[in-house]
């Protein structure tokens, strides 16, 4: 697996060829991994999506932060937090897609963690290129 900060820079999307990348990040300190998917057509990323996931298989999405049993926020100010790395996840797609360049994937307050997880998943993608 690459990590953030290597020399060489990574691909863009017009310098890849079509088809499907897929990678992972490392571990956050719960254990949590963010997956990329994305493909690339002609030179423009046609599709991707990232997912964070817990180690007991618990999605990172609307519903992460609410009781199974309730539907409502386990702790709220964790659920807000949680919430607004999952909108902040989203727009890390959108800009990639966007870009099609991860150096271009700006980092949003409060969601640090989830870019670095972004990129590196990104980074393993374009690892055996």
């Amino acid at each position: 697996m690459l990590f953030s900060g290597c020399s060489s820079p990574l691909p863009t999307a017009a310098e890849l060829p079509d088809g499907t990348f897929r990678g992972t990040s490392s571990p956050d300190d719960q254990g949590a991994v963010g997956a990329i998917e994305f493909t690339v057509r002609d030179g423009v990323i046609t599709s991707a999506s990232f997912v964070v996931t817990d180690p007991d298989g618990t999605v990172h999405d609307a519903d992460y932060g609410l009781s199974k049993s309730t539907g409502e926020p386990v702790d709220e100010a964790f659920y807000q937090r949680a919430q607004a790395a999952v909108a902040a996840e989203q727009v890390y797609v959108t800009q990639f897609k966007e870009a099609g360049d991860v150096d271009q994937v700006d980092v949003i307050a409060g969601a640090s963690l989830s870019h670095r997880q972004f990129v590196e998943a990104v980074e393993d993608a374009l690892s055996g290129i």
